[in-house]
């Protein structure tokens, strides 16, 4: 999660550059008889925009209010940025030590580390030393020159998710090693704008998009019965153009890229998607993972895992696990597209 403080600021995960072109697209063609609600600001380093449907007994100063309480409620609990957060007060904690915290910070951290699992660690949320070895990450600096073997081992060894226990009742965090740390922003913003969603329902909200850093999640139709219609940038550095549309109702939808947060150094280009089971930036030419859940926060974490696993065997997982996911490859001069099998219905809800 980002300094909120700083819009500029680099992504704090690795594979995780969410660009969704929403309000162009999503909200087009809203007529004047529907005057839907619409909300936006700044949270967590990004921006986040919500709209509300054909709002009877809702009103935009309840919506503003409940998204606002949502943000801070999770940074208070996730934020790397922040000495106060309970993230932050577990990664200063000695190893062998419970850590209280919250019911949700123990809830997704026991789902963050299931997923690294699933994923066969493609995604770790514990790579904070190689991410700061690498210069991403809070307070990390662009290097001056490439790691050495003995400092990629050093991080590495500070790393692993089976090195972090989870305890429900009461919650609490552990490590069973000093210097581990966790940092959530690979599904944090996904998980922000799940609970967004969970908060519109609870005003009485049916028709809605919550958008977050380019997570989002939609709920019912636009108007006439129709999904929102939502554009995936193509992943040229420089250059905003829709890749595709798809078509989404009653889903979370995070699209992760490599192409925007990178360094270069003589002469060769080093994204910040690192792949945790080697420590070092992927070298496919997998530019951006779509992906498509049932909640924004699965579609967040795995959009990152099948960036980091690659295009073949990124595809071959997401059929082999009914993963909606779209999968953009190639470079500047020309993309090619592939999807999963389950992504394709989405494809054809958008005209």
């Amino acid at each position: 999660m980002q300094d909120p403080k700083t819009q500029t600021a680099r992504a704090g995960r690795y594979g995780r550059l969410l660009i969704l072109w929403v309000c162009a697209i999503a909200l087009a063609g809203c007529s004047p008889r529907d005057e839907p609600i619409r909300v936006s600001g700044p949270a967590q380093g990004t921006t986040f925009n919500v709209t509300v449907m054909s709002p009877d007994g809702v009103d935009q100063a309840s919506v503003a209010s409940a998204v606002q309480r949502v943000i801070d409620t999770v940074d208070d609990q996730m934020s790397t940025w922040r000495d106060d957060s309970e993230i932050s007060r577990f990664n200063r904690a000695p190893a062998g030590e419970w850590v209280p915290v919250s019911g949700d910070l123990a809830k997704i951290t026991r789902q963050a580390l299931a997923l690294g699992r699933q994923t066969n660690g493609a995604f770790d949320v514990t790579l904070g030393p190689i991410l700061k070895v690498w210069g991403f990450g809070a307070g990390a600096d662009v290097p001056s020159k490439l790691p050495t073997t003995e400092t990629l081992n050093a991080a590495r060894e500070k790393t692993g998710i089976g090195q972090i226990d989870v305890r429900m009742e009461p919650p609490a965090l552990r490590k069973k090693v000093d210097g581990i740390t966790l940092d959530l922003a690979g599904l944090a913003q996904g998980y922000t704008v799940d609970r967004i969603a969970d908060a519109l329902r609870q005003l009485g909200a049916e028709h809605f998009l919550a958008e977050l850093g380019g997570e989002l999640y939609a709920q019912g139709t636009k108007e006439s019965d129709k999904p929102w219609r939502i554009g995936v940038e193509k992943p040229e550095a420089g250059v905003r153009t829709i890749e595709r549309v798809v078509g989404l109702a009653d889903a979370g939808m995070t699209t992760s890229g490599d192409y925007r947060d990178y360094f270069e150094l003589d002469g060769h280009r080093f994204s910040h998607t690192i792949d945790p089971r080697t420590g070092r930036p992927v070298a496919h030419d997998l530019r951006a993972v779509t992906v498509i859940a049932q909640d924004a926060m699965t579609a967040d974490a795995m959009a990152t895992a099948l960036l980091v696993m690659g295009p073949e065997a990124g595809l071959r997982y997401a059929n082999a696990n009914g993963i909606a996911a779209l999968f953009v490859r190639g470079n500047d001069d020309a993309y090619t597209e592939s999807n999963s099998k389950a992504f394709e219905p989405y494809l054809k809800e958008a005209p």
